[in-house]
């Protein structure tokens, strides 16, 4: 395994600022000379040595300061390639040498085919492979650099703006995280107004397309007989009212990200060439002849369980692609101790909207509110401060008790009834949210659809799934 000539291979100068414990380059040599002319070679650099084979892939899990492999090819039997090969798909952040005895321009080829950064014929030059390992040493520490700054915008401008200190959103958070890091589709599920949105802008700003485009489409308002055009674009005369070219929302997209919002409620024949799009990375407007091609991270978004997106909804096969990482937003109602932060965090807000100049709220009203469902989740709540900030005596500076007893008897909600909402199932909340928001707006649903923070067509499709519940009692608040 590792043995005499294993550990170190040589000491970091004094002021380098890296602990002999960070190693960064790992030697895969069996020529016990080599190795040792190696090791002396590259004295000014902290070196872990191992004999080549699996115990590699331990070492890189043991040490992750490693930026460099060396690897000796003693034989042109590719087993030194395999191992190149393994360890790149161990670890993407890995630059590799090959030092090859036999070495051949279709060798070379296939060694940087397979990830290889450098292919150096044995014998060679100690001053140039001393300056080849500086290189690839350098180019390691800036990317290093890079990602702390991509790290440090995203607490800054992605995840600050994320109001939270529950412990049920720090999932959310990590898994936001590592979502930055590449470019894997997301799906973010969690009912209307849980932030959907702003966790997709915070991954978007956190990764390496933040300097581009972030594109957000709710697919539930998409017409039907334009998703197509909309999502891939449109040739002039492609069908009637198409007076001129469209790019559509994937090429403006490019190199970006597209949020797909509601992607439960894009339509089935929509979603087949959606798939295809994303497998063969390629759009053909309505109309064109030539297809072009699109680099899109995409981010989808439901406020469905995934059982039910799994159940028809969507595609098997989209389902699985747009699924590679599910991150869960949790209902307000599960992170209650946020509530006073983010009433604290809306406020602020209006003020520096100049909309209201309420400095705070009571107590006894915040209490109120902490019994409350809140079935519209943040949203609800952020539209309900500004109703209540907008509406108190000019005089005022805070919300009181009874400024929230009066916004929750307009809903027919009272401290009993809020509690037994609280234990309804999803389906009813939705149900009876809808409801209200129908009464509020003396039926007109544009209005609805406002109150509810939701797309007029989302909010046609709900009438009709929960038709049922509407027409009947269990809707309706109840104290017993």
């Amino acid at each position: 395994m590792i043995g005499p000539q294993s550990g170190s291979a040589g000491t970091r100068g004094e002021g380098d600022g890296m602990s002999r414990d960070e190693p960064r380059v790992m030697l895969a040599v069996a020529d016990g000379a080599l190795r040792a002319r190696l090791a002396a070679l590259l004295a000014d650099h902290d070196a872990e040595a191992a004999e080549p084979g699996p115990v590699v892939l331990d070492v890189l899990d043991r040490h992750p300061s490693l930026r460099l492999l060396i690897l000796f090819e003693a034989a042109p039997d590719h087993g030194a390639l395999d191992l190149l090969q393994a360890a790149r798909q161990h670890r993407t952040d890995l630059a590799v040498i090959v030092l090859s005895a036999h070495p051949t321009i279709e060798h070379a080829t296939e060694a940087i085919r397979r990830g290889a950064e450098d292919f150096v014929a044995v014998p060679f030059s100690e001053e140039l492979l001393r300056k080849e390992v500086e290189r690839v040493l350098e180019a390691a520490e800036l990317r290093d650099r890079v990602e702390d700054l991509r790290h440090q915008v995203f607490d800054c401008c992605g995840l600050e703006r994320i109001v939270s200190r529950s412990p049920r959103m720090r999932p959310v958070f990590e898994r936001a995280r590592a979502a930055a890091l590449s470019d894997t589709p997301v799906l973010l599920t969690g009912e209307t107004g849980t932030g959907k949105e702003l966790v997709a802008r915070a991954i978007h700003s956190g990764g390496r397309r933040a300097s581009k485009a972030f594109v957000a489409v709710n697919c539930a308002a998409l017409p039907r007989e334009l998703v197509e055009s909309e999502l891939f674009g449109h040739r002039r005369g492609a069908f009637s009212g198409a007076d001129r070219d469209f790019p559509g929302l994937f090429a403006g997209a490019h190199r970006g990200t597209l949020f797909l919002d509601e992607i439960g409620d894009l339509a089935l024949e929509a979603q087949a060439k959606l798939l295809r799009v994303l497998q063969d990375g390629e759009i053909r407007p309505v109309g064109g002849l030539e297809s072009r091609r699109v680099d899109v991270r995409i981010i989808a978004a439901t406020n469905r369980g995934l059982s039910e997106l799994r159940s028809g909804r969507l595609r098997p096969d989209l389902f699985f692609r747009l699924s590679v990482l599910v991150i869960e937003l949790p209902p307000l109602r599960e992170r209650r101790d946020d509530i006073p932060h983010l009433v604290a965090h809306f406020l602020a807000q209006l003020r520096a909207r100049g909309v209201a100049s309420v400095e705070g709220i009571d107590a006894d009203a915040l209490e109120l509110l902490a019994g409350y469902p809140f079935p519209g989740n943040v949203r609800e709540l952020e539209n309900l401060l500004e109703a209540l900030s907008v509406t108190l005596p000019p005089e005022r500076r805070s919300i009181r008790a009874n400024d929230v007893r009066a916004w929750l008897s307009r809903r027919a909600v009272g401290p009993a009834s809020a509690r037994v909402h609280s234990h309804l199932r999803l389906d009813e909340l939705e149900a009876w949210a809808i409801q209200e928001a129908l009464r509020l707006s003396h039926g007109n649903k544009s209005q609805a659809a406002h109150l509810l923070g939701i797309s007029r067509d989302t909010l046609y499709r709900k009438l009709q799934d929960f038709a049922p519940r509407l027409s009947g009692s269990r809707t309706q608040p109840s104290t017993g």
